[in-house]
């Protein structure tokens, strides 16, 4: 079990990327806090994925409250008896048109998937270096990130990119490693939004990736065998970006 004995706090754990990322977790043998905004989600969430060996605590929390990060990253260690990693998994989308991308969508997306990411980042890497822990915090980013984009969620992923690749050199001397992930188009209800639309996609492969794909690179990251990978996102998109 690659996780074996490490507590690990998954925000945006309620469905999609997240929830397989929360799966593959407590199968490698972590305890986790699962975080998001709907409690009474993720306590199926917890049905689904808990088992006898390894412990599951749920924490409802919109990440757009950043006044509550620090807050979150205690009470995750109460739960668990300590923190080991952060995965900041949470985000939204916004489907209107450049010329028609409004105040409050723009407001919402930045919210969350910069401000309450960074702030998110911020409060752990506070709790790891306060504590002496040699942490780990892992971003969703999107291959997204890079390319050009008059739209909040494609800027908003420019951010995380941005600033993952920063905090990772910062931190790294204050021993905490921070990775991050780019995935392209996985078969979420963010992507599969509505019935009809196409599962292929214009990659190497022809189809979208799955969310378990994703979860078993985050458990590498998390893991010890990751090593040197900290910043720059490792690509999970069947050669969309190239």
């Amino acid at each position: 079990m690659e996780l074996k004995g490490k507590k690990a706090l998954i925000v945006g754990a309620s469905r999609g990327i997240g929830e397989a990322i929360a799966s593959a977790f407590v199968r490698e043998g972590a305890d986790i806090v699962i975080a998001g905004r709907n409690i009474e989600t993720l306590k199926e969430v917890k049905k689904k994925i808990e088992n006898e060996t390894n412990k599951v605590f749920c924490l409802a929390w919109d990440i757009k409250d950043v006044s509550r990060a620090g807050e979150i990253m205690n009470s995750a260690s109460e739960l668990l008896g300590g923190l080991d990693i952060v995965v900041n998994n949470a985000g939204v989308i916004d489907r209107e048109g450049f010329l028609n991308v409004r105040e409050e969508a723009w407001d919402t997306v930045m919210d969350i998937n910069v401000k309450g990411v960074y702030f998110s980042c911020q409060a752990a890497a506070n709790y790891f270096i306060s504590k002496g822990v040699k942490g780990r915090i892992i971003n969703m980013a999107s291959e997204t990130g890079f390319q050009p984009s008059a739209m909040p969620y494609g800027l908003s992923k420019w951010a995380v990119v941005g600033f993952s690749m920063g905090m990772a050199k910062h931190l790294y001397k204050r021993g905490v490693m921070l990775s991050s992930i780019a995935p392209g188009p996985i078969t979420t209800d963010m992507m599969c939004w509505k019935e009809g639309l196409p599962k292929d996609f214009p990659n190497c492969f022809g189809t979208m990736g799955s969310p378990e794909e994703v979860a078993d690179l985050t458990v590498f990251l998390a893991s010890e065998k990751n090593k040197r990978i900290i910043g720059r996102p490792v690509f999970v998109s069947g050669g969309l970006d190239w």
